[in-house]
């Protein structure tokens, strides 16, 4: 097989060593491993790192607990059975408190909030100015000359 073919082979050794592959491909692995020297070491040392490594006891988990659960008790004298159960009733009581907390807040901020004059009534009085008056003193467009038109025009950028 090329090293490409090598490279895909050794991609699939750690499921060959598992015993997780297919039998096509299973047997595609096999043949090129018993005609490769490089990936006939890296299948033993596979199978060396699979030996080697530490498998936990079946029992480990339930030692684990009980040993838990006799510390427990000895440093609270409280059955750990209780304490379980006390401890289901804390998160839904704190998220109760938190609730009331929050509601109260928010009513107490909506109450102190200014009113707010009616709908549809202006505080501000718009006061548009007519085409012949002056407006604070600064004569309107119809007394401007053509010239001064095109002036006023140029400054503004048109």
């Amino acid at each position: 097989m090329t090293k490409n073919g090598c490279a895909d082979v050794k991609d699939l050794l750690p499921e060959l060593i598992r015993r997780e592959l297919e039998e096509s491909d299973r047997a595609v692995v096999d043949a090129h491993v018993s005609s490769c020297e490089s990936c006939t070491e890296e299948v033993e040392l596979l199978r060396r790192i699979e030996a080697a490594a530490f498998s936990a006891p079946a029992s480990l988990a339930a030692d684990i607990k009980s040993a838990v659960a006799a510390e427990f008790e000895s440093e609270t004298g409280v059955a750990p059975g209780w304490a379980s159960r006390s401890l289901r009733w804390r998160l839904p009581a704190a998220a109760s408190v938190v609730l009331a907390v929050g509601t109260a807040v928010i009513w107490q901020r909506t109450q102190a909030l200014p009113e707010v004059g009616p709908l549809g009534q202006d505080p501000f009085a718009v006061v548009w100015p007519s085409d012949d008056a002056d407006v604070a003193g600064v004569p309107m467009l119809a007394d401007l000359s053509d010239d001064e038109l095109a002036l006023l025009l140029e400054e503004l950028g048109g």
